[in-house]
């Protein structure tokens, strides 16, 4: 590869005393060394090489400039947290959470693959990880992580197959997007769920749990503790019957998988330019919230439980 830039007339330095001739050639070598090995990475990815430190304010984004992977401080803290947002939306809105219960108190967090393989977030020159992605991978260590325009987080093998070795998508927080899903895999047992925050400021696992029911007749509940709050109603092969408002819109695909080896439902939008999420907060409310373009703002377009009668018990046996 030829390095030298079009522009540059390296006949400027003909006449250059030798010694500071030597002096600039040295330098031009050195800042190429570091240009090279600064960004010869994808802008999207996280590697052996590439790491992303908060002092520096550094993120990787997305191929199509839709998702960030960085550092951010939620509400009117001042604890570090690393997260996934709206790259192009004004109103930082974090979607994912890496070390929710661990923040950290400075600037000092470093994002990067381990020696192990695995995505890990250290602080300082702490050896040990605050968070990682803890998984077993098999021979040398080839790994990389990479931000998807779907929000998703996934640490991929670096070869020709690109395995996913892990992805946030399995792994939510209070924030479901569209793709993701909710529900069991019944081969593992893991049983996909959305936790709340503790508060605005807060990012920590809370009271509120959004998780599916299995049984002859799976409902999405809503849990403070292990008390239900809320409850969908079971599948009719179209909707969720205690959600009517479903069969009244037309922006979104609904998928539910009963098979043997997985339960769950998922969605997302007939629009792929719609920018939607579903989330459950704090106060104990799951809400569909919609991102308005005109007036730059979030919008709910759909909230539960949102009458007396939504409480899970609140009407008597006649009720939810």
């Amino acid at each position: 590869m030829d390095l030298r830039h079009p522009e540059i007339d390296i006949s400027f330095f003909s006449d250059t005393p030798e010694p500071v001739m030597s002096s600039v050639k040295w330098l031009i070598r050195l800042l190429l060394v570091f240009f090279l090995s600064h960004f010869s990475f994808s802008a999207d990815t996280i590697t052996l090489d590439h790491f992303i430190h908060d002092n520096n304010d550094e993120a990787i984004v997305s191929a199509g400039n839709i998702f960030a992977l960085g550092f951010f401080s939620p509400g009117s803290s001042t604890n570090r947290y690393v997260g996934i947002w709206y790259y192009q939306i004004p109103v930082k809105t974090p979607v994912w959470v890496a070390n929710r219960d661990n923040p950290i108190n400075d600037t000092s967090g470093i994002l990067r693959i381990d020696a192990r393989g695995n995505l890990a977030l250290f602080q300082g020159n702490q050896t040990l990880p605050l968070w990682s992605t803890n998984i077993s991978i098999a021979g040398p260590v080839n790994s990389f992580a990479q931000i998807l325009d779907s929000g998703n987080l996934v640490l991929l093998q670096n070869d020709t197959g690109k395995a996913i070795l892990w992805q946030s998508f399995g792994h939510p927080t209070n924030t479901w997007l569209s793709h993701m899903k909710i529900g069991f895999n019944l081969r593992t047992g893991v049983n996909q769920s959305y936790t709340s925050w503790k508060s605005p400021d807060d990012p920590g696992v809370g009271n509120y749990t959004f998780r599916m029911n299995s049984g002859m007749s799976p409902q999405m509940v809503l849990y403070k503790g292990s008390f239900p709050v809320w409850r969908s109603g079971t599948w009719t092969g179209i909707m969720w019957s205690g959600i009517p408002e479903m069969e009244q819109t037309l922006l979104f695909n609904h998928y539910f998988n009963d098979t043997d080896g997985e339960l769950s439902f998922t969605s997302d939008t007939v629009n792929a330019s719609l920018i939607t999420r579903y989330v459950t907060n704090e106060t104990g409310v799951t809400q569909r919230i919609l991102w308005n373009t005109a007036s730059q703002s979030w919008i709910i377009s759909y909230r539960a439980p949102n009458e007396p009668c939504d409480f899970y018990g609140h009407c008597g046996p006649n009720g939810c």
